[in-house]
């Protein structure tokens, strides 16, 4: 068994023996106090017994010297609650009770609902004792001398009734009543001597097993608790190991560790590293608090922080805290540096946000660094840009010079000279479409094909040649070392699409497809003109047009294909890369 299983084991342990200790205190004390609440209740009983038997020898004495009815009437009465003692004594003496009719006789003898269930507990549990033993004797003793009451009451009614009733006999009536509530009286006095005997015996009873039971949980407490000292002086010693090494750990670092507290909004913690970066003490900062720091943040970023301190009371503060913050703050020399912010969220067992712990982080030389980057980036943003820029116009300067030569050759040789300055034009589109972008690694394909293709048209469509454009491009962004290619296949395309699909026509659609295929990209010229001839092969390499579209399809490690149905459709497919996924592919290395 491993040390911690060991250490649940001992703990479970101690919880059951004081647990069973617990128990055992509470039981003694149910009872306990269930068998005293039986005392006080027939004491208390007792009471309503004396003073009913006192209310019907008054009521019979003023009977015998009135011979008024109404006090015979309150006689029975008074009676009837000593009555219902009996019925309850006597339905409890059974060996099955009828515990409905038990309670029905306490209630009649005027005891109070709450003490009836104790009293009858109390009889079937402890009947046997002596001293209750002793207190039913003198109760059903007491009994006989009621009994004797009533047939001196019917006695006296009678002779009364039959108006027999002299002066001695109203003495002797007298005496004979006073002699019955003396020693009714006495019973009762006896009755509750009995029952506080036995209270007194079970209160001794009690005393001792809770002393004797408090003593062994005392005993155990003390003995666990010298224990519980000696193993929490050690995880004291090691908590003050780990503490220190914490604190050393925090005071050396250069970053500032702080906790603030979300109800009150102060610092609960503040490291002593704020004096290197601010040259602040600690506990003046955690002092002022948070808009102390505020105070001291640079004026163009203020706005900007102080609604990073209010979201810190919004009810969504666990996304405030996914961003980190960057923002210039005063130093004590007046200085001022850059800071980045990081925080976290802490909440307590039941999972809501009480503090939020940062780590701010000075980071002026990586701000500087950047600024720097920044500055020689757009420097060469701009030479790059410039360069493009240049290209495209010594490639106007060439087609121009071309333009210039075509007057001087002989008209066979023209075309080839128109076809050499297309190309050349689609190449400075390239240039153009990137020196008009911000970003020079990336050309929109469709822009690029739509310009292209306009360009083109512009050059064989007239009022005779009516030959409409139709484009279906996606979005599709290539590098540059695509570009070139897929702008200079694409110039062959149309221009032959121009040239030869509509020999006998004078009308007809050149469709334009462009498809982003999820790494792959389909380029697409069709025509509804003449169709290709039936001896045209893409591997005809006698057609200087044909070589060119191979060996620029070889450079794109694509694949080309050409359909002749009701028209002709070249189809280009080829594999791409965007640079987001180059980079990501050469930070992992693969």
């Amino acid at each position: 068994m491993s040390k911690k299983e060991n250490s649940k084991v001992k703990l479970y342990r101690i919880v059951a023996i004081f647990i069973l200790l617990g128990l055992a205190l509470s039981t003694v004390s149910y009872f306990g106090n269930k068998v005293q609440s039986g005392n006080r209740a027939y004491i208390s009983g007792e009471s309503e017994w004396s003073k009913a038997q006192k209310e019907a020898s008054i009521n019979l004495l003023q009977y015998v010297r009135t011979e008024e009815e109404r006090y015979y009437e309150n006689y029975l009465q008074s009676l009837r609650i000593i009555s219902g003692d009996r019925i309850s004594r006597h339905e409890l003496s059974k060996v099955i009770p009828d515990l409905e009719r038990v309670r029905q006789g306490f209630a009649q003898g005027n005891n109070h609902p709450d003490d009836v269930d104790s009293m009858i507990w109390l009889l079937q549990n402890f009947s046997s004792l002596d001293q209750i033993q002793n207190a039913l004797s003198i109760w059903e003793a007491a009994d006989q001398i009621v009994d004797e009451s009533v047939e001196l009451a019917e006695d006296i009614h009678r002779t009364i009734q039959n108006g027999n009733l002299d002066e001695d006999s109203k003495d002797a009536y007298s005496n004979q009543i006073i002699s019955i509530n003396e020693r009714l009286t006495v019973a009762g006095q006896n009755f509750s001597n009995a029952m506080s005997s036995a209270a007194r015996l079970f209160g001794g009873y009690i005393f001792w097993l809770n002393v004797f039971l408090s003593t062994i949980f005392i005993i155990f407490a003390a003995y666990y608790s010298i224990s519980y000292m000696r193993h929490l002086r050690g995880a004291n010693a090691k908590l003050f190991r780990s503490e220190y090494k914490f604190r050393n750990v925090l005071d050396h670092s250069r970053d500032v560790i702080y906790q603030i507290n979300i109800g009150s909004e102060k610092y609960d913690y503040m490291s002593s590293s704020v004096k290197e970066m601010l040259g602040l003490n600690a506990r003046d900062v955690m002092e002022g608090g948070p808009k102390m720091i505020l105070e001291r943040v640079h004026p163009d970023d203020i706005d900007r922080m102080q609604k990073r301190q209010e979201q810190n009371q919004s009810e969504n503060v666990e996304q405030t805290m996914v961003q980190d913050s960057e923002f210039r703050v005063k130093r004590a020399d007046g200085t001022y540096i850059w800071v980045n912010n990081k925080r976290a969220v802490v909440h307590d067992g039941a999972g809501n946000p009480v503090a939020i712990v940062g780590n701010v982080r000075d980071i002026s030389v990586h701000k500087h660094q950047m600024e720097k980057l920044d500055q020689s980036l757009h420097e060469k943003q701009t030479l790059l840009a410039e360069i493009h820029h240049r290209v495209k116009n010594n490639l106007a300067i060439v087609s121009s010079l071309i333009e210039l030569q075509k007057h001087e050759v002989d008209a066979i040789l023209k075309p080839a000279f128109a076809n050499v300055q297309s190309r050349i034009k689609s190449i400075a589109l390239i240039h153009e479409k990137l020196y008009e972008n911000t970003i020079f690694s990336e050309v929109e394909l469709a822009d690029y094909l739509r310009e292209l293709t306009e360009m083109i048209s512009n050059t064989y469509v007239s009022d005779e040649n009516k030959i409409s454009i139709e484009l279906n491009l996606d979005d599709v962004k290539v590098n540059m070392i695509s570009a070139v290619p897929v702008g200079l296949i694409c110039n062959e395309l149309v221009n032959n699409c121009f040239k030869h699909a509509f020999k006998e026509r004078k009308e007809g659609t050149v469709t334009i497809g462009l498809k982003d295929l999820g790494g792959y990209v389909e380029v697409s010229v069709s025509d509804t003109g003449d169709g290709l001839p039936d001896d045209f092969s893409l591997d005809d390499t006698q057609s200087l047009g044909v070589t060119l579209l191979q060996v620029l399809t070889k450079q794109l490690k694509g694949d080309l294909k050409a359909v002749s149905d009701s028209g002709s459709r070249f189809t280009l497919t080829f594999p791409v890369e965007h640079e987001a996924n180059k980079k990501a592919k050469k930070k992992t290395g693969s």
